[in-house]
């Protein structure tokens, strides 16, 4: 199963988002297949309601990535998804 991951924040993390590499490097330890996509553009992030950011956006459920304390925590989020 894929999993899709959103990652919302400002315009100015836009690209080479630190969030975005852990994710993937998570998935690859742990053998998951998912999908990132970053978004930045106030009309694209706005669309999901996030009071925060960075936020993620796992299979449709808004994180506030603040609330992951350690990388077990978001591969919880990632597998449950």
């Amino acid at each position: 199963m894929n999993t899709e991951v959103k990652i919302l924040h400002s315009s100015c993390y836009a690209k080479a988002s630190p969030i975005k590499e852990q994710l993937e490097k998570l998935a690859q330890e742990n053998n998951l297949s998912i999908t990132i996509e970053e978004l930045s553009e106030m009309q694209d992030t706005m669309v999901y309601g996030a009071m925060s950011f960075p936020s993620l956006v796992i299979n449709g459920k808004v994180h506030a990535y603040k609330s992951f304390n350690s990388d077990a925590e978001l591969l919880a989020a990632l597998k449950a998804a």
